[in-house]
């Protein structure tokens, strides 16, 4: 089974939505997922509670990461804790894991500057960062849902 842990980072409802739609496509491919959200401490909680704070033990459990974020510029404090938990990795431990990230958009917008970022560290993480993932679906969630499905059944 593949384990995917799905990272985000929402102080709305939509990114949110995105996040657990490519939660649910890989579920639906048999994976495993853990879902986290990235917020600062007092931030109102979204949708569903109780997602748990991001540890060093869900990116050595995962074998591939999902991060959605939200803004189109890095610098905010719910990223800082991703890039934190990143810089403390062993980038041994780390070898042969992968990532994707998404924006605002989900899968169609181009990169922005906190995805870039994101990807370096995760890079400097030893986790190798994915090209877009392709899906012909015209509805964001159902793209995003594609993208879980994909990423959860390509095992390591």
């Amino acid at each position: 089974m593949s384990h995917v842990l799905v990272v985000f980072q929402a102080d709305t409802e939509q990114t949110e939505q995105l996040a657990l739609a490519a939660g649910v496509g890989a579920v639906e491919s048999e994976a495993g997922i853990r879902l986290r959200r990235l917020r600062v401490p007092g931030a109102v909680e979204v949708g569903h509670k109780g997602y748990g704070t991001l540890r060093e033990a869900d990116l050595l459990w995962a074998d591939t990461v999902i991060v959605g974020l939200e803004g189109e510029r890095a610098g905010t404090e719910e990223l800082d804790g991703l890039l934190t938990v990143l810089k403390e990795l062993d980038p041994i431990q780390m070898k042969g894991k992968r990532a994707w990230t998404f924006g605002p958009e989900g899968t169609a917008s181009g990169k922005t500057e906190a995805q870039k970022i994101v990807e370096e560290s995760l890079l400097a993480a030893g986790i190798t960062p994915l090209p877009s993932v392709a899906s012909d679906a015209s509805d964001a969630t159902e793209r995003m849902k594609d993208v879980g499905r994909q990423l959860g059944r390509e095992r390591i």
